[in-house]
């Protein structure tokens, strides 16, 4: 297996970004069956999906070809806790600076509700990285003529 480069990483990782923030604006837009759900989903949902990136992408990319052999199963299952995290994250920082006067009630369903929606999107998207990152691999490598 040949090494790729930072360069292929980077790229592979916002490939899959883009695509999972389509995709999920528009399964919202037809969950919702309204078109301006869709386009304020693409606007609001930027800062969750940069944040994302930050705290999935960028220690992905320096596992470096290690991602690679992770099993599938173990990627999504972390890729859905980093999503749920990331959804999550905007209660518990005003958890946080509330100094715990304020309750927040995290039953169950709420946490079928958007924390889901992030876990799914976090797991297609570690899946998706690896996948991409896999075939970007075998692009790079030798080209073999075998006449």
């Amino acid at each position: 297996m040949e090494n790729a480069t930072l360069t292929i990483h980077i790229a592979s990782s916002l490939q899959a970004l883009g695509v999972c923030w389509f995709v999920s604006g528009v399964a919202l837009g037809f969950y919702i069956w309204d078109v301006r759900g869709t386009l304020i989903f693409f606007f609001w949902s930027l800062p969750f999906f940069v944040v994302g990136w930050i705290l999935v992408a960028i220690p992905i990319i320096v596992m470096g070809n290690q991602i690679l052999r992770i099993p599938k199963i173990l990627l999504g299952v972390a890729g859905a806790a980093a999503g749920a995290f990331v959804i999550l994250l905007p209660t518990l920082a005003l958890w946080a600076i509330s100094l715990g006067t304020e309750h927040f009630r995290l039953d169950w369903a709420y946490l079928k509700g958007w924390p889901a929606f992030g876990a799914g999107i976090g797991a297609s998207g570690v899946i998706l990285y690896g996948w991409l990152l896999s075939r970007a691999i075998y692009r790079i490598g030798p080209k073999l003529n075998i006449d």
